[in-house]
Formats: structure tokens, C-alpha cells, sequence
């Protein structure tokens, strides 16, 4: 049995990872009014119709951050998400994960801030065995 293949992947850097989260809260918002409507339009379940909304759309995979001397490892676990379907964006602060996800409607989207400001010039990562693992 071989080693596992490990395949690289791109790494965009940007000052803030607000478009991305603003961009999905007007997805799940648009969804909760659908939920509301379905409903008939009455009751404010707001909330709930949010949560729910939240769950249709979205999938939060498992995340685990070590720091080693100097840096940050964040190890996501993205399963059968292929490679080329994820999209990383890094900050000095922060970063977000996105994939649309064949098999569902659902979609990865996942946010984290870092321990501690990151020199986004050296962020790498890479996929193995369904981990998404980017340094810093």
C-alpha cells in the first residue's frame, strides 16, 4: 500500500475575509425568508427559519489549529471535497474555506481566526486523505 497522495493547493491572500462571510449571510438570509414563506408567513421564528436555513446550506468541517515554534498549522477535515474544488482565502487574521459540494446542495464554508497575526506571504497548502492542511 502507498503513501497517500498529496496534492497542492492554492492559497489566495486579501485584508479581510468580510465579501466571503457577507456574500453567505445574504445566501442563508435569502434561504430563512424562503423557510418563512413556506410556513405561510406567519409566526417570527426568525431564529429557527435561520438555523434552519443554515443546516440546508452550509457544511462546517472539523478544524484543528497547533501552533509549532514560529507556526501555524491548521488542519481541515474536507473528506472527498477534491482539491481543485476548494478555494482558500488567508489573512493576517483570519481565513475562510469554500467548496460547492457535488453530491449535495450543501456547501463548505468555514471561517477561523488565527492565534495570532500570520505572515500571509507563506501560507501554503496542500490536501491529503481528506485533510486540508494549510502552514503559516
Amino acid at each position: 500500500m502507498g503513501s497517500p497522495e498529496i496534492t497542492a493547493v492554492s492559497v489566495r491572500t486579501a485584508d479581510s475575509i468580510s465579501d466571503e462571510i457577507e456574500e453567505m449571510y445574504e445566501q442563508i438570509t435569502r434561504r430563512a425568508y424562503e423557510i418563512f414563506l413556506e410556513r405561510g408567513g406567519v409566526c417570527t421564528l426568525d431564529l429557527e427559519d435561520w438555523l434552519t436555513a443554515e443546516r440546508e446550506l452550509l457544511w462546517k468541517p472539523d478544524v484543528r489549529i497547533e501552533e509549532q515554534g514560529d507556526r501555524v498549522i491548521v488542519t481541515i477535515c474536507v473528506g472527498n471535497v477534491r482539491p481543485s474544488d476548494l478555494q482558500l482565502l488567508v489573512t493576517p487574521q483570519a481565513m475562510v474555506i469554500r467548496a460547492e459540494l457535488e453530491s449535495t446542495a450543501k456547501k463548505v464554508f468555514r471561517t477561523l481566526h488565527f492565534p495570532r497575526r500570520i505572515d500571509v506571504n507563506t501560507a501554503e497548502a496542500k490536501y491529503c486523505d481528506g485533510d486540508l492542511i494549510l502552514t503559516v
